[in-house]
């Protein structure tokens, strides 16, 4: 397929995931940080509740990109948190062309909550 600056890769919304998913992916990961699974802990780090995984944003940010363009054609990506992400949040994931080069496309990524916060931002590229 020929890709374009400006064209839209992703348009997909992730459901939000639940205590219990997120206590099986820090176990999956091995992520002793209990500020995902203790809510104690996470309310007296000032927050209202516990987190969600960067991991889990920075999966969903790959998941969608291998469905779209082949697991075997993406190369890289980079993520960047800007805002938490708590239990039951969906996160709305764009994604849009940012640069084509011979056969290295360039892709900016962002994740958001529903009130339009976002979360991520990345930058990915594979082969087009």
């Amino acid at each position: 397929m020929a890709y374009s600056e400006g064209d839209i890769l992703l348009d997909a919304t992730v459901p939000g995931a639940n205590l219990a998913r997120l206590a099986d992916f820090s176990a999956g990961t091995e992520d002793p940080n209990p500020i995902h699974t203790d809510e104690e802990f996470a309310k007296a780090a000032g927050f209202p509740t516990v987190l969600q995984q960067g991991p889990m944003t920075t999966a969903h940010f790959a998941r969608l990109l291998a469905e779209r363009v082949g697991q075997d054609r993406l190369r890289w990506l980079d993520v960047t948190f800007t805002a938490p992400v708590f239990p039951e949040e969906d996160l709305k994931i764009e994604a849009v062309v940012t640069a084509v080069d011979g056969e290295a496309v360039t892709c900016a990524l962002t994740a958001s909550k529903g009130d339009g916060t976002v979360t991520a931002k990345a930058e990915a590229g594979f082969g087009a």
